[in-house]
């Protein structure tokens, strides 16, 4: 099936997320896939691009597939939703499938995915043309009359006032009431135990949005598990019903014997091996076959590793003879390069040998090694950034020393020079000197205070920031303005506080060599689990599309990286310069 479709998928885990996608781009090479990772994004998107399918992790820590389903079926929203897992029990997957989900696929089962993708489709197509068949049905109720009458599920037709305006033989002996009994009835008042309330809240919510509702209950006023499918009219609801009680008690017996099989079902998914003490083929299944491009038929009594000698003295061939030397269980991960395949296997010894389940994981691994490789290239970035910040650095203290420091001691040498041949002006002279040296001092502990990290632990970071306009900014003419939000120091940990004062330290360094800014404004407040940092002067400004090129926000950006930070740049040229900074606290990481 080759057709554009909307995905949704609710997904926190960036390696799985890509698994998925790359998997639905190479069935579906149309479709658009949009990735969630909470739950205001999923809501967002569920209305805003209307997804043909859903697929949701059960992983999120705040929000799971479970509350997900919840949130899609109780807005009336039939689109169908797959789980995708890593792990999950047998009873939470049914659970998940009996509130309305469509399937449930394990992460190392995502070759199930297109097909349960086409199955769920087939079947919301399905459930649409049946809804549309019953639809008619209610207009043309003389019409096919009849019919219903002799359909072995309960029929009932209520009007907006829930009395009873027709109801087939089927629904009377369910509803255990003689036949015309219920006719004109208000069926609130026929059945107002408490343990019926869920089926009108149902009723009143189809008509109240106009949608089809499906729901499996239990009645305690008939002792019977229902299934009931209701469809709004013009001027009621029209429902269908029947008595499940028996298939739910086969349900249940179902469950219990393939809980008791789950683990061989699960097994035999994979290929299957076995080899005799001489290591010679006893049996290969068809997945087997397929997997290492060989007939099943034409191995059986052949030496395996006859058969393959590329893998002796492999991690393979040593997992082999050691689970069958020791006689226990082993698994072992392993790549061979003939067939180009990335193994996971799984070796129990028996007394007549070893049987193995192998797993091929080539695609999962070259993912990883891809992802291996992207990330070390990004480090190689960021490190050839931060050496470049380094050594740009170093040049700015080379400098400070040179124009600064050194001229002052080398006019107090020439000073000095002086007093040789003019020791009459021995207290004017010396006087001079202990003003440059007084003056060298302060030129050096500026620069120290620059170089050394404050001390965050003593003196909370607005103080810190405080302070570092005073010694930055005001000594350049630039007036400073610190205004703090809802903000929480206790939610910061030493190195976001440290990273945070060297953010504002180059920031500053910026704007007192480029914006020409007579008024800085610094804005800090902690909400909802994450820092917002504001640094706003009203400078010249600059190109928004330029602004990425300093070293100054690439240093600024690195830092951020390291916490999962985010940076934004507000700036046009005469409009000033804006900085704003986002970091997840310690706690969310």
């Amino acid at each position: 099936m080759q057709k554009a479709m909307n995905i949704l998928m609710l997904e926190d885990s960036a390696t799985d997320a890509e698994l998925v996608q790359r998997l639905l781009k190479k069935e579906y090479p149309q479709c658009r896939i949009q990735l969630a990772v909470t739950r205001e994004a999923f809501l967002l998107a569920l209305y805003q691009s209307e997804p043909d399918v859903i697929l949701a992790d059960n992983s999120l820590p705040q929000f799971d597939a479970r509350e997900a389903l919840r949130m899609v079926r109780d807005n009336g929203i039939n689109t169908p939703f797959i789980m995708v897992s890593g792990t999950t029990t047998e009873e939470f997957a049914v659970q998940m499938i009996k509130n309305g989900a469509d399937d449930y696929i394990l992460k190392d089962r995502l070759i199930r995915l297109p097909a349960a993708i086409e199955a769920a489709l087939r079947h919301q197509e399905a459930e649409r043309e049946k809804a549309g068949a019953l639809r008619k049905l209610v207009e043309s109720e003389e019409k096919y009359r009849t019919i219903v009458e002799r359909i072995s599920d309960g029929f009932i037709v209520m009007n907006r006032g829930w009395e009873v305006t027709y109801i087939n033989p089927a629904a009377e002996k369910l509803l255990r009431r003689p036949p015309g009994y219920l006719m004109e009835k208000n069926m609130q008042e026929e059945f107002s135990a408490i343990h019926d309330r869920p089926f009108f809240a149902a009723f009143e919510e189809a008509i109240y949005t106009g949608k089809n509702r499906y729901l499996e209950l239990y009645s305690a006023s008939v002792d019977r598990w229902i299934q009931a499918s209701i469809y709004p009219s013009g001027d009621g609801i029209a429902v269908f019903f029947r008595d499940f009680s028996e298939q739910r008690k086969a349900e249940e017996e179902a469950r219990k014997s393939e809980e008791k099989y789950r683990i061989f079902i699960q097994r035999v998914t994979d290929a299957f091996i076995s080899l005799d003490h001489n290591w010679c083929y006893t049996y290969l299944n068809q997945q087997a076959g397929e997997l290492i491009h060989r007939k099943p038929e034409d191995l059986i009594g052949k030496n395996v590793w006859a058969e393959f000698p590329d893998a002796v003295h492999s991690a393979t061939f040593m997992a082999f003879n050691q689970a069958m030397n020791e006689q226990r269980y082993l698994s072992n991960v392993d790549y061979y390069a003939p067939l180009d395949l990335w193994q996971e296997n799984h070796i129990y010894p028996s007394e007549d040998g070893i049987s193995v389940f192998i797993r091929n994981i080539t695609e999962k691994k070259k993912l990883e090694l891809e992802l291996q490789e992207r990330q070390r290239k990004e480090q190689q970035k960021m490190i050839a950034a931060t050496l470049e910040a380094q050594e740009k650095e170093r040049n700015a203290i080379g400098a400070e020393l040179h124009d600064n420091v050194n001229q002052i001691l080398v006019g107090t040498r020439v000073l000095l020079s002086v007093l040789r041949e003019h020791p009459d002006r021995t207290g004017e002279i010396v006087n001079n000197c202990l003003d440059n040296l007084a003056l060298a001092i302060l030129e050096n502990r500026k620069i120290a205070h620059e170089l050394v990290a404050p001390d965050l632990s003593k003196e909370d970071l607005p103080g810190q920031l405080n302070r570092l306009c005073e010694t930055m900014l005001r000594p350049a003419g630039i007036e400073t303005f610190l205004q703090y939000g809802e903000y929480s120091e206790s939610e910061l940990d030493e190195k976001r506080k440290l990273s945070l004062y060297r953010i504002a330290q180059e920031q500053c360094t910026n704007i007192i060599k480029y914006a020409y800014a007579k008024n800085v404004i610094l804005t800090l407040s902690t909400l909802n689990g994450s820092l917002a940092f504001r640094i706003a002067d009203d400078g010249v400004g600059a190109e928004t599309g330029k602004t990425a090129m300093g070293i100054g926000l690439q240093n600024i950006s690195n830092r951020l990286t390291v916490f999962g930070g985010t940076l934004q740049v507000i700036t046009n040229p005469g409009e000033g310069f804006e900085l704003e900074i986002t970091m997840p606290l310690a706690e969310n990481e």
